[in-house]
């Protein structure tokens, strides 16, 4: 419900963006499955919902969209459905007329596998394609601006985030059954730190800002505003990872 204009502003009805945005996400998804049964016809169509979304809700200075990951060994990830990276602190190795990208492994921020339910083949998928990723080998340079020197990023310190993009729930007990495949360690390389399915849930596992050190708990969204708490856990944990380690071009260039 909106709450009253103060000093009788307009209202922005925030709560009715969301829920439409929901609805207008789902509403592609089906017009697409209704009309071809080609699978790849129809996760294209979905991955592209996913970049449009997170891209419209993210400020600028996040790039999005498919990738491939690449470190300095010539090491690369499985391909990514949807990504969020840095275009600021990392140069752009090479592109592909489809929008594909092949990007450093230290300009990722986070990373999503797109499905269309969410159950548990779709579940171990994420979890292999969010390992392929972080299990890269990331370097970190200090970074030159006007006023001095940044130190070196610390790799632990800024983890890629890893999660699920799905539109429909399959699960009687989605979060008991996911809980069969979640590794228990956070520091896993297959941990998902957040997932939807835009009919029934968004889970997350958001740390405090504070840096106090307190287990982060599994949060789970309240009825009809999946969207809603993924959109606001997304960014949150974005603002924990702060920025990505630039790039140490030396360990880069001694490949070539």
């Amino acid at each position: 419900m909106t709450s009253s204009p103060v000093n009788d502003r307009p209202a922005f009805d925030l709560h009715r963006a969301f829920i439409n945005k929901q609805k207008a996400l789902e509403a592609s998804f089906l017009a697409i499955r209704d009309v071809t049964t080609h699978p790849t016809t129809k996760g294209d169509q979905l991955e592209a919902d996913w970049v449009g979304l997170i891209r419209d809700f993210l400020p600028a200075r996040y790039e999005v969209g498919p990738i491939f990951a690449v470190d300095h060994r010539g090491c690369m990830s499985e391909q990514i459905d949807v990504a969020v990276y840095d275009k600021h602190f990392s140069p752009q190795w090479f592109g592909g007329a489809n929008g594909v990208r092949f990007v450093p492994v230290e300009s990722v921020y986070a990373v999503f596998e797109v499905k269309p339910e969410f159950n548990a083949t779709y579940v171990r998928a994420a979890l292999q394609k969010v390992a392929s990723v972080r299990t890269l080998q990331r370097t970190s340079q200090s970074i030159i601006h006007k006023g001095g020197q940044y130190d070196r990023a610390h790799i632990v310190s800024a983890p890629i985030i890893g999660g699920i993009l799905c539109v429909r729930n399959t699960w009687e007990k989605p979060m008991e059954n996911f809980d069969t495949y979640q590794p228990t360690d956070p520091s896993d390389a297959s941990f998902l730190n957040i997932g939807i399915a835009l009919d029934t849930v968004c889970f997350d596992y958001t740390p405090v800002l504070d840096d106090s050190g307190v287990a982060v708990p599994r949060t789970e969204s309240q009825p009809d505003q999946q969207l809603i708490h993924f959109a606001i856990r997304l960014f949150r944990q974005l603002q924990a990872v702060g920025s990505v380690p630039a790039v140490d071009m030396e360990q880069y260039e001694a490949s070539i």
